[in-house]
């Protein structure tokens, strides 16, 4: 069994660079940081030998795991001629965060079958060429723009070129004693905002704006700032989000908008500031984001 274990990822504030032909080198410019909540993700020989996706134990069709199906049968065409072709893998995914709620879990997941697929059939790809077909088809199938990147660069990071790992440029922000918490109130169809050509035109404008900020000066309390002004101008704020800002607006407290869903992340210094807020998650950064099974 192939098994790993790949931290989410969380983006504050992004463009869209999308002009590129080949998918590796799309992508996104922005800021965010990886959890230690994530996703498991490992293969089994199915026992009907056809092929199997289960997301936390229900299996789902292919039209609706694009991105894990995408990733399977390139696997398959690549590595399944050194295996029996009468028989069919399960690929299983536990998700430790809500799906379509901005904390990657589509890209978590699909870093995780690419590895888990790597090993399965023994294919000893290095791990340029596992990272940049996790992220080509997290930007085909508008999964996700930057969050493969942020993951494999882990911890509090901000992304300077956009592209798959290797291809594009990541830093990570100072470390400091600064804590996160999250409050997610719904979901926002990731690729119903990068694929809108409005969406596009209206956060590449905001976002180069707030950008420049941030990367003269590349704190965590500025991406704090940065983020929520950027959530706010750019109106991709719902109104469950405007709220909480509104209500925490002279607080110790940073606010920013998960990208792309309904919440917004919590970044503190002191616990006893959360204590008029209900429903939220105290999250840890993560710096170690991708973990492989015995």
């Amino acid at each position: 069994m192939s098994k790993y274990w790949v931290a989410s990822h969380i983006t504050g504030i992004f463009t869209i660079d999308d002009e590129a032909e080949d998918y590796i080198y799309k992508g996104s410019r922005g800021a965010g940081f990886s959890i230690n909540r994530g996703t498991t993700t490992w293969i089994e020989e199915s026992d009907d030998s056809k092929n199997h996706i289960f997301f936390n134990n229900r299996e789902v069709s292919p039209d609706q795991a694009k991105i894990s199906n995408h990733i399977m049968n390139h696997y398959q065409k690549t590595g399944g001629k050194q295996r029996d072709k009468s028989s069919g893998v399960s690929l299983l995914h536990e998700f430790e965060v809500p799906m379509a709620c901005g904390f990657g879990a589509s890209a978590s997941g699909a870093i995780g079958s690419c590895l888990a697929f790597n090993e399965y059939y023994d294919l000893n790809f290095p791990n340029d060429i596992v990272y940049n077909l996790a992220h080509s088809v997290e930007v085909e199938y508008g999964g996700g723009l930057g969050d493969v990147a942020g993951v494999v660069q882990g911890g509090w990071e901000y992304r300077l070129k956009p592209g798959s790992p290797f291809i594009g440029e990541t830093r990570n922000l100072l470390k400091n004693n600064f804590k996160v918490a999250t409050i997610s109130f719904g979901e926002i169809t990731t690729r119903s905002i990068i694929q809108s050509n409005y969406w596009k035109n209206q956060i590449n404008k905001v976002g180069e704006l707030f950008l420049a900020d941030l990367f003269n000066e590349p704190s965590i309390s500025n991406f704090a700032t940065v983020s929520k002004q950027f959530s706010v101008t750019s109106m991709l704020a719902t109104p469950e989000v405007t709220e909480i800002m509104q209500k925490l607006e002279d607080s110790e407290i940073f606010v920013g908008q998960i990208m792309l869903g309904n919440g917004v992340f919590l970044i503190y210094k002191n616990r006893s500031a959360l204590s008029d807020l209900d429903d939220y998650i105290e999250e840890e950064i993560c710096y170690k984001t991708i973990r492989k099974y015995d």
